[in-house]
């Protein structure tokens, strides 16, 4: 039994090897590298060897939804991956912001509700933001969440816009989100209550991190899952993120380079 925990613990940590390292050199991979693993708890410890072995901390985590066609299968609806400090940007009303994906891996803009933990939930901020997808795996989205959940949750950077003032104190109302690339409307969504799925996804944050010893400090961000949609983008592309009352935000996405 030991021997086969052993080579199951490798097989893991040599995929987790190869994920990084397709990270670190800003290259593609041409599929999920080796046998793909079956369970959430495998994919979840792929997730932490990489941390583990990555040279930057981590400033925050994204909750995803898992997509209708696997809930079934693994009775899961969300899942989660780290963000990294060096992967958080910062724009401001008139900027553009350059935010990185693959080269011919797999790129896509996500305008989302971003929060940031104060010491108890009534300090917690929220800004409007994007997350950034992008992992070495071409059609990771495809494959699945095993390997989005394996790849660091197929994040590869958090874009953080505008404050929501006393957010917490706005009355439920219609919030238009919209999301444009190369001048094309290519998501909207109208939300009746702008908050309501970003408190579940806090939720479902705080029992992951519970069930997996992981701490959740002030200060840590969570962007709490795609509003209009995952809009998958090539590098190059322009785009503005339009979240009605609360403000917009515009990014164009680069080459990701090799790490030093």
């Amino acid at each position: 039994m030991s021997d086969m925990l052993t080579d199951s613990d490798e097989r893991l940590r040599a995929i987790s090897n190869t994920l990084t390292g397709a990270r670190r050199a800003g290259i593609a991979l041409p599929g999920f590298p080796g046998e793909l693993p079956e369970t959430f708890a495998d994919a979840y410890e792929i997730q932490r060897l990489s941390r583990e072995a990555w040279s930057d901390r981590v400033a925050g985590w994204k909750v995803g939804g898992v997509p209708s066609a696997f809930v079934e299968h693994f009775k899961a609806t969300r899942l989660t991956g780290p963000i990294f400090a060096g992967s958080v940007v910062l724009v401001s009303d008139g900027e553009t912001a350059e935010m990185p994906v693959f080269d011919c891996g797999f790129g896509a803009i996500e305008p989302e509700f971003i929060i940031e933990l104060g010491a108890t939930r009534s300090g917690d901020r929220m800004y409007i933001g994007a997350e950034i997808a992008s992992s070495p795996i071409p059609a990771i989205n495809d494959v699945g969440p095993i390997a989005v959940i394996s790849d660091f949750g197929n994040n590869n950077g958090l874009l953080l816009g505008a404050e929501i003032e006393d957010w917490q104190l706005i009355s439920p109302d219609q919030t238009a989100v919209e999301t444009h690339i190369d001048g094309d409307l290519v998501g909207s969504r109208m939300l009746d209550s702008f908050w309501a799925d970003a408190g579940k996804a806090l939720a479902f944050m705080f029992d992951h991190a519970k069930a997996h010893n992981i701490e959740l400090p002030p200060g840590t961000f969570v962007s709490t899952g795609a509003i209009t949609g995952v809009h998958e983008a090539e590098i190059g592309a322009r785009s503005k993120l339009d979240f009605g009352q609360f403000g917009s935000l515009e990014l164009t996405l680069t080459k990701a380079e090799p790490l030093a």
